[in-house]
């Protein structure tokens, strides 16, 4: 049986607490969209519940999907479990992404209806970023203990090896995870154009948060200016991306004494994103963490090497020595920074010469293109289908990122 059949008529459910339009939308929100997507294609009937940013619809269809929204940042789990609870003998199956928390669906659906949780990546350490110090640790138990005893009977898929080592290590998780990768959207770009980009052009690409780290990068970028390797280098910085930490980041910039340097794009079309990406000669990533670098293989598709932090995420999506450079990381800020700014200032010197960005933009794209949404789409199919027919998984014996999307 195939997948389209298997799906054929389906009533699915997607939970996850945004979507593409809300203000603080991210890569977690265009994963979730793709995998309703993925079963709308498959011929399931899918609703997509997530919460409701300031001047959104309660309900709107998009792309054939519907979608129901409610609740705000604290209330948006209420609302999708009295959600699921009210249209429970409707639903045939839920897709329970875990951005930061689930929507622990199992609690209120039939015994018999699946649920298919698909964690992003850890957020032990970011709680304690964001909340203070009690709501914090309740957050902490939610993920650690509560997650894993409310989903333990259900399919689990982690977006990246790193993420399922952080399962295992942090949240003591001790059945299968699956591995469901990210997709990307290749822009049709040569390596050949690489001789066209701006050798002095850095860029930052993502959602302005603290965990993110962009400050880090913005303090590199400092201390490479007051070198006097780089005295006569004009450089600069396109941060692409908007969020609740854009203006502690602008001022920031001006304190560093960058403002003239640092442009703040906030949030872009895809045309202006492939465009900035087109120009810049090199892509910085200072996140603490990740689940999976969606910008770096956003960036990659362009032919921009990335020089990031060797932490979970980015170290899945980087070919270190290739398609960019991870360093190594540390508790201390000030070491992190210094560390970022001497590999961004080898990726500056290369990128000087326009025959070594050719080169380094082919291994960028031979990386990139081994990542698209139909891929992932196919796979996200082929899960569902398998969680529906109650069977287990045929898994292979290992696991490559390179060669395969879908195993333990």
């Amino acid at each position: 049986m195939t997948s389209a059949t298997a799906l054929e008529g389906k009533r699915v459910v997607v939970v996850n607490w945004r979507d593409l339009d809300h203000s603080q939308s991210g890569g977690a929100e265009i994963y979730a969209w793709q995998y309703a997507r993925a079963l709308q294609e498959g011929g399931a009937q899918v609703r997509f519940v997530t919460g409701r940013d300031e001047g959104q619809s309660a309900h709107e269809t998009r792309d054939g999907i519907a979608i129901h929204r409610g609740g705000g940042v604290i209330g948006f789990n209420l609302f999708a479990l009295l959600w699921l609870l009210r249209h429970r003998g409707g639903i045939d199956a839920v897709i329970d992404p875990a951005c930061g928390l689930p929507s622990y669906s199992p609690l209120v659906l039939r015994r018999r209806t699946p649920a298919f949780l698909i964690v992003h990546h850890v957020h032990q350490a970011q709680f304690a970023v964001h909340f203070p110090a009690p709501v914090a640790a309740f957050g902490r138990w939610m993920e650690r203990v509560a997650m894993r005893r409310v989903y333990r009977r259900q399919l689990t898929a982690a977006v990246s090896e790193s993420t399922a080592t952080e399962m295992r290590n942090q949240l003591g998780w001790t059945g299968d995870i699956r591995i469901l990768e990210n997709g990307a959207d290749l822009p049709p770009y040569d390596a050949e154009d690489a001789v066209h980009k701006d050798a002095d052009r850095i860029v930052v690409l993502g959602r302005l948060v603290a965990h993110k780290r962009v400050d880090l990068v913005l303090d590199a970028v400092a201390e490479l200016r007051s070198r006097p390797a780089f005295a006569d280098r004009d450089l600069h910085v396109d941060v692409i991306g908007h969020g609740p930490d854009s203006e502690r980041l602008v001022a920031h910039a001006a304190t560093l004494g960058l403002a003239d340097r640092v442009v703040f794009h906030g949030y872009v079309s895809r045309a202006e994103k492939d465009d900035l990406l087109s120009r810049a000669a090199v892509h910085v990533c200072g996140s603490d963490a990740e689940g999976w670098g969606q910008a770096v293989i956003d960036a990659a598709a362009s032919g921009v090497p990335t020089v990031a932090r060797d932490v979970p995420g980015l170290r899945d999506s980087i070919r270190d020595g290739e398609s960019g450079w991870l360093v190594p990381d540390s508790s201390d800020a000030g070491v992190v920074s210094g560390r970022l700014a001497a590999a961004l200032s080898d990726a500056l010197v290369e990128a000087a010469r326009p025959s070594a960005r050719v080169l380094r933009a082919a291994a960028c794209l031979e990386w990139a293109h081994q990542f698209d949404w139909p891929q992932m789409r196919s796979n996200a199919r082929d899960l569902t289908t398998e969680m529906l027919l109650g069977r287990a998984p045929a898994l292979p014996d290992c696991h490559n990122p390179r060669d395969s999307r879908v195993a333990v």
